[in-house]
């Protein structure tokens, strides 16, 4: 029986592409990912305490502590202070993945208050959740490296304290009588050295009694191998330098992945925010495959939604462009190589995937994904003008391009219908013709840079009929704006509904023939996804006047929030109906290239003041407090910010 594990958002997170720690505000790790950034997460429990004088160990994670955390400028290094203030005790932890090992490093600075004599003892109980599973699992205390080691099949962890000597130890089985966690709590280690299934342990680690007033510290590791001998040949290598060395290498490493600081005018909080957006697509991207996840998964039973540890194409493009637009030319290269291999033999995309390429879940594949990553192709090349990187994505641009082709209803000209943007209705959606014709459009030009003439010719014309289609079908003049989708799926109820309303209705079988389908013509929702029409695909005219009349129609219906921002679409339910950060920045983005300058900059400020503490981008944000609601750090929220700074500064190169 597997033990469940609740939505858990992070206060910050760090890593190196191939691990990916989450941290709550107070400190706690929750999260930890090897050797992908999305597989497989490992952790159980890890707690830290202090042994005062008298009395049970002091918990970090419990308790009525005062916190802030913050990351250290313009790197990935999260520092988390807890504090005490009747007591005068306090903690500083520094948590850091080193850029090269797959080492999570926790550093404790630990000032003891006048009211509470503190032991100078460290205590962790650590208990690996390895892939997921309390089962196959060994625990044993390596007394040659004074480590704690867990392992299942070829997954390695150990937990060090190099220079620390090791005061005493306890493996025993979670969840049962012989569960190290009531030893830990009294400061009693009763000596057992190896546990299997479901193995936890507890550990002391001895600090050298400080000076009066001054701090104890400790520097933990926490290091992941394939196996024993790998595992130890990483203890000793990190034994070799001290904790403030790597802390040094560290922020060499992340200060020296950055841009040198803008010389411009922007408010430095702005300068900080957009770096820190940067940083996070590299926490949020496999170094070794380089795909990237939409955010860290937070929600593994699916209690809550359908998940987000995984690549969607869609946002991890939208991500790529950031990317490339910043000057990150690598990594987005390295994106779309990730799609280039992983795509199916059909030309199109499977709704999303673990950063191994494998699929993940999947409740429908969306057809705007495929557009969506054949415009990020034609971006990058419109950015780099790279020879070898088109002749690596030419034979996925073909296919897809003629996936799309294929994919034109003979009805009424628009895409075929499949799953829409925000994943919730199966039907032809207007954001995804507009997706679709980008994609298409690119495809024409990078066909034409390849003397494929007959190619090209055919793709043009498929993406101007969906043009003509989308101007020609999807205007709806009674509300001055587009259709959210034409052809859209629903249940029986509604389509009762709308037939007594007199709509356009009919009936279908599923495919294999047993099940009723039931359908409504038209969508009139207004939704903030078809500013897709003028950004970033432009299939409109963004001075035209039906461009005007829909984002005024978008503006007054989905502005309305309590707590500010941008609204998805009418009724919209998920998570509370909250704004959204990418749809406000869409706003603003496009507010800034009509010229709407100050309402542009309004917009952007208020997602970055609806940033969590440590400067990250949730999904969404409360309607009625304003801060993170759900979702953090979203992938795509960082990317619409980035892409924003740049609109704001007129730096946008390839769009």
């Amino acid at each position: 029986m597997t033990e469940m594990i609740t939505p858990e958002m992070p206060g910050g997170i760090t890593g190196n592409g191939r691990m990916l720690a989450g941290i709550k505000e107070n400190g706690q790790l929750i999260r930890l990912f090897w050797p992908q950034i999305d597989a497989g997460q490992h952790l159980g429990s890890f707690y830290t305490g202090l042994r005062p004088g008298q009395g049970e160990t002091i918990w970090l994670h419990l308790g009525h502590w005062q916190k802030q955390q913050s990351y250290r400028e313009d790197t990935s290094i999260l520092v988390t202070r807890l504090s005490r203030p009747e007591t005068g005790l306090s903690v500083e932890q520094t948590d850091f993945v080193l850029p090269d090992d797959d080492v999570l490093v926790r550093h404790y600075r630990i000032i003891g208050g006048k009211e509470v004599e503190l032991k100078p003892v460290l205590v962790n109980y650590c208990s690996f959740l390895i892939d997921e599973s309390p089962l196959y699992d060994g625990m044993y205390v390596a007394f040659s490296r004074s480590a704690l080691v867990q392992f299942r099949r070829n997954v390695f962890w150990a937990l060090a304290a190099p220079g620390h000597r090791l005061l005493g130890y306890h493996c025993g089985r979670r969840n049962t009588y012989g569960d190290p966690l009531n030893a830990a709590n009294q400061g009693n280690f009763p000596g057992g050295s190896s546990n299997i299934r479901n193995s936890a342990g507890a550990v002391a680690w001895e600090m050298a009694p400080p000076a009066p007033g001054k701090s104890m510290e400790i520097t933990l590791y926490l290091a992941a191998a394939h196996s024993e001998e790998e595992l130890f040949s990483l203890l000793d290598r990190i034994k070799s330098s001290a904790g403030a060395e790597w802390l040094r290498q560290t922020t060499a490493y992340w200060h020296g992945w950055l841009p040198p600081a803008a010389a411009n005018n922007q408010p430095d909080e702005e300068n900080l925010a957009y770096r820190r957006s940067l940083i996070t697509l590299k926490l949020l991207t496999n170094r070794d495959t380089g795909g990237i996840i939409a955010a860290p998964e937070f929600d593994p039973y699916y209690t809550s939604c359908g998940g987000y540890g995984y690549c969607w194409p869609r946002d991890g493009t939208y991500a790529a462009v950031a990317l490339a637009e910043a000057g990150y030319l690598k990594e987005a290269a390295n994106f779309y190589l990730f799609t280039a291999r992983i795509q199916e033999k059909d030309g199109s995309w499977q709704q999303r995937y673990f950063t191994s390429g494998r699929w993940a879940p999947t409740w429908g594949q969306q057809i705007d994904q495929v557009g969506t990553v054949l415009w990020g192709y034609g971006h990058y090349y419109r950015l780099a003008g790279d020879e070898r990187f088109m002749e690596q994505i030419w034979p996925a641009a073909s296919r897809a391009a003629d996936y799309l082709t294929g994919c034109i209803s003979p009805s009424n000209g628009l895409p075929e219908a499949s799953m829409d943007i925000w994943e919730d209705e199966f039907c032809q959606s207007t954001y995804a013709a507009a997706a679709v014709y980008a994609g298409l459009t690119a495809a024409v030009r990078l066909a034409r840079l390849k003397g494929e003439d007959t190619l090209s010719g055919r793709w043009k014309q498929a993406a101007e009929q969906i043009k003509t289609a989308v101007q020609n079908r999807l205007w709806n003049g009674e509300r001055r704006c587009f259709l959210r989708a034409v052809a859209k799926q629903v249940s029986r109820d509604d389509y009762e509904r709308a037939r007594t309303r007199g709509e356009t209705v009919w009936t279908g079988k599923d495919p294999s023939g047993l099940y009723d389908l039931f359908w409504i013509g038209r969508d009139t929702r207004i939704d903030a996804a078809l500013l897709g029409l003028l950004f970033p695909f432009g299939l409109l005219d963004p001075t035209g006047t039906r461009s005007g009349n829909c984002l005024e129609s978008m503006r007054r219906t989905l502005g309305q929030s309590p707590s500010g921002g941008i609204l998805r679409y009418e009724d919209d339910a998920y998570a509370g109906g909250n704004p959204w950060i990418v749809t406000t920045l869409w706003l603003a983005i496009v507010s800034a290239r009509q010229g709407r300058r100050e309402e542009a900059r309004s917009l952007y400020r208020w997602a970055l003041a609806n940033a969590s503490p440590t400067g990250l981008l949730p999904e969404q944000v409360d309607k009625k407090r304003g801060g993170p609601a759900w979702v953090l750090p979203l992938a795509w929220s960082h990317a619409m910010f980035i892409l924003c700074h740049l609109a704001l500064q007129d730096g946008l190169k390839g769009l």
